[in-house]
């Protein structure tokens, strides 16, 4: 099993196509190949150049295979060769070096140097021949060997050459170009020629994005050959998705607009014009007098609902009214009840001062008795001043006592602490001066007086906060009401502008039918409708002249439109093909990715033609990466099975030559639509550039058993063991034939004879002992029942695994499907799931093993 997956070949990725195997001093020839040719045959002598192996692209020339080229007459005679037939040393030495490596490039292009600079016509030919049929997209090389055909023969060499260059390569403009140039110069004067050549052209890669220059060209010779062909010229070009599409959309309006009529359109194009314009401008009439009527009833509309809103406004504006005078109504009355409460407050301080006052008269009176009562206390002299004098002392406690009493009871009835705590000190012990009593009396009088006046301004600055805020939610609602109103007349009074605007430029229907016709239709037509068709080109009016110029744009503004729209979507991937022509040198990711996503984004939009034009145009570019083309001929099996054969074999045949995957799947292909013969080629193919390959060889038999021819099948197996080198190989493809005696052939007694020849060879094969075992332990001629294998391939390949042992089924898989498998289908399928999910994994595994290898 470790042989089988060393060799299995696996589908390559897209970045893996190309091996990048060049030095750095091997120099690449780019799309101005003489330029790099240059600089290479500075950097490399002639003895470095016979001895540099060149490891570029794998491209090889298909053995026995003529080049397909035209090759004239005289280079097929079997004469003695001339002096011109002879390569030089020098030109010998580039033959070897190409016949020993056909992939060195840059040995091809010193080779066709040297035979350009001696000028050999049957050295030219050949090298030229075999290197195009390598290399067919070298668009510059088809230039250079068509122009030394010119030269050492004749025009009609010359044209034999670009014929075969825009066959093979029909999507380069430049090529193109050329061609037409000289076509040109050898036909000066024959229009068909030079137009048959530009219809080719245009016919051929007029689609492609820098196609411009061609068109434009082709457009300006027509304007000088033939004048009534340009317009139909411009509407093909114009309906083309190409660069700079404004900027000739601009010129083509120019060309309208300054160039007469008459040398434009024939007569009976004018009539059809006119005819088709006076029908537009009927339709015009008729959508515009329909918006007109529209517009009347929108404003209708509108004026009615202008007034029923001004209704709703006046009704809320009456309502918000009633509401405010509600409002000020109960301020008004709270105010009233907050006035009379006040005044009862008023009263009530004011009964409560005179209650203070003559509270403060009997205190002063108190205090009076209590000075005279002093006096009389006081001792006459010569008394002792020990004796106590308990009165005063009664007296005093007596006071604070009641003091304290008519503190509460003034506390209790005016409510207020602030009261009678200024009340507090001015009741004090007789022993105060009356001054100080008075003064403090009259501090507290003033304070409750301040007092009071602060709380009655509190009061008022309250009330009219409150005013204010009421006044201003009223002007609030007011202006609300006025911005509604004023919304409402705005939106009238535009409508009746456009009204009176209306009015002012289109006549009433009952005064002027006619002539509100020609109004409404004047920006548009130019043209008045009662004039009659000309029968003449001369017979023109101005007007006539003027709708024929507009209905041809109107003709083309709405494939202008779509134009534009689809370069809008496309000019970010335009701008990304850095390299849209052919190279052997390896493209950037950046580029790769953006031709994979502009292919998507086109195949998603189900245009055929435009999708084919693209996969051309990438393949010039991408010519050496193998998933570009399964991806073409994958979106052309579904359209045109011949043209998907086509595709496989320029694929298979010029620039993939050593991928077995694309030569597989073009095996298979033919095989199921029952062209055997081509599938055989394909295979055979494959074998001779790249011999030893298992899963080739597997598909040789496979194809042979399938089409009942078992021997045959049998012989390719037993030639594989024949030719391969390894004692695992050789045991691999041993149990591969005996199996097939077995299974296939249904010959027990051959497959014991022929395990008991290889044990004689080697006896100390122990797979050989254990084979033989096999075969008698179940000596059946069953073939496998496929359905329920792959069954039990599929149970495993879905089951909880890990990945390393679904990838070793998926593997087994194969090799099952393809000794035993009846339906090509179904292996192809097979291939595309390994592919997709353990391909990856397993190349991982290989070049872990390599490198293990290698180190050990």
């Amino acid at each position: 099993s470790s042989g089988i997956n060393a060799e299995w070949p696996l589908r390559p990725g897209v970045h893996d196509e190309v091996k990048a195997e060049n030095d750095a001093d091997n120099k690449m020839v780019t799309d101005k190949e003489d330029v790099v040719i240059e600089d290479i045959k500075k950097e490399e002598t002639d003895e470095n150049v016979e001895k540099k192996e060149a490891e570029v692209v794998e491209v090889a020339v298909p053995e026995k295979e003529k080049p397909e080229m035209i090759v004239l007459d005289d280079i097929n005679d079997e004469d003695t060769p001339g002096p011109d037939e002879i390569p030089t040393a020098e030109e010998r030495g580039f033959w070897k070096a190409v016949d020993d490596n056909p992939n060195d490039f840059a040995s091809w292009t010193y080779l066709l140097q040297v035979v350009e600079k001696n000028g050999k016509l049957k050295q030219i030919q050949k090298a030229f021949t075999s290197f195009l049929a390598l290399y067919p997209y070298c668009y510059g090389y088809w230039k250079k060997y068509a122009d030394q055909m010119k030269k050492l023969i004749s025009n009609e060499a010359a044209f034999e050459v670009f014929n075969d260059a825009v066959v093979a390569i029909p999507l380069s403009v430049d090529l193109w170009t050329y061609f037409i140039h000289f076509i040109a110069e050898w036909k000066e004067g024959d229009e068909s020629e030079i137009r048959m050549i530009y219809r080719r052209a245009v016919e051929a890669c007029g689609q492609e994005y820098r196609s411009d220059k061609i068109w434009e060209a082709y457009v300006e010779w027509e304007k000088q050959t033939d004048k009534y062909k340009v317009l139909g010229l411009y509407k093909e070009f114009l309906g083309c998705i190409v660069q700079r599409h404004q900027y000739h959309f601009d010129k083509f309006r120019e060309w309208i607009f300054f160039t007469p009529v008459k040398d434009m359109v024939t007569m009976e194009d004018i009539k059809v014009l006119l005819a088709k314009h006076k029908e537009e401008a009927e339709r015009r009439r008729k959508e515009t007098e329909l918006k007109r009527l529209e517009e009347e009833e929108l404003a209708r509309q509108l004026a009615v609902a202008a007034e029923e809103q001004r209704k709703i406004v006046e009704e809320e504006r009456l309502a918000a009214d009633a509401i405010r005078e509600e409002k000020l109504k109960e301020e008004e009355k709270r105010r009233e009840e907050e006035r009379l409460k006040e005044e009862g407050q008023r009263a009530a301080l004011e009964a409560a001062n005179k209650e203070e006052d003559v509270e403060m008269e009997g205190a002063e009176e108190d205090v009076k008795m209590d000075d005279v009562k002093m006096d009389e206390s006081t001792p006459e002299p010569g008394v002792d001043e020990s004796t106590p004098e308990p009165a005063p002392v009664v007296t005093e406690e007596k006071e604070e006592e009641k003091e304290e009493e008519e503190a509460k009871e003034d506390k209790k009835g005016r409510k207020s602490k602030r009261g009678a705590s200024k009340r507090a000190p001015a009741k004090r012990t007789s022993r105060r001066s009356r001054k100080d009593t008075e003064e403090e009396e009259k501090e507290a009088s003033e304070t409750k007086e301040e007092e009071k006046v602060e709380v009655v301004e509190d009061k008022e600055e309250a009330r009219k906060e409150e005013n204010a805020a009421v006044e201003m939610e009223t002007a609030a609602e007011q202006e609300n009401v006025v911005a509604k109103e004023e919304e409402k007349e705005n939106v009238v009074a535009k409508e009746e502008e456009k009204e009176e605007l209306k009015e002012e430029n289109v006549v009433s229907v009952e005064k002027d039918p006619e002539e509100q016709v020609e109004k409404m239709t004047e920006d548009f037509t130019k043209v008045d409708m009662e004039e009659p068709l000309p029968d003449s080109v001369d017979a023109l009016t101005d007007r006539q002249e003027a709708a024929v110029r507009e209905q041809i744009l109107l003709d083309m503004a709405p494939v202008h439109e779509q134009i534009l729209a689809e370069l809008e979507e496309v000019s970010c991937f335009e701008e990304g093909i850095k390299r849209p022509y052919f190279h052997v040198k390896e493209l950037e990711r950046i580029q790769l990715k953006n031709w994979k996503n502009y292919l998507n984004l086109i195949i998603e939009k189900k245009d055929t033609a435009r999708t084919i034009i693209l996969f051309e145009r990438c393949l010039i570019a991408c010519a050496f990466y193998e998933g570009f083309w399964i991806k073409y001929v994958g979106f052309m099996a579904e359209i045109d099975e011949e043209e998907t054969s086509k595709i496989y074999r320029r694929a298979c045949m010029i620039h993939l030559v050593k991928k077995p995957q694309i030569h597989l799947n073009w095996a298979a292909f033919e095989e199921k639509r029952g062209h055997l013969e081509v599938a055989r080629e394909a295979l055979d193919h494959i074998e001779t550039n790249l011999a030893g390959l298992i899963a080739v060889t597997l598909r040789r038999a496979g194809l042979e058993r399938r089409s009942g021819n078992m021997q045959q099948g049998a012989d390719i197996l037993k030639g594989a063991i024949d030719t391969c080198r390894g004692r695992e190989t050789r045991d691999y493809w041993i149990m591969k034939y005996v199996a097939y005696m077995q299974f296939n052939m249904c010959d027990l007694e051959k497959t014991r004879e022929y395990l008991k020849e290889q044990v004689e060879r080697a006896q100390r094969n122990k797979r050989l002992y254990m084979k033989m075992l096999e075969v008698e332990r179940c000596p059946t001629t069953v073939t496998p029942d496929v359905p329920n294998v792959i069954e039990v391939f599929q149970r495993a390949l879905t089951s909880s695994l890990s990945v390393e042992d679904k990838a070793g089924f998926s593997h087994r898989r194969l090799t099952f499907l393809e000794e035993f498998g009846t339906d090509v289908g179904m292996i192809i399928d097979a291939y595309d799931d390994h592919n997709r999910n353990y391909k990856s994994l397993l190349e991982e595994k290989k070049r872990e093993r390599e490198s293990s290898s290698h180190s050990n």
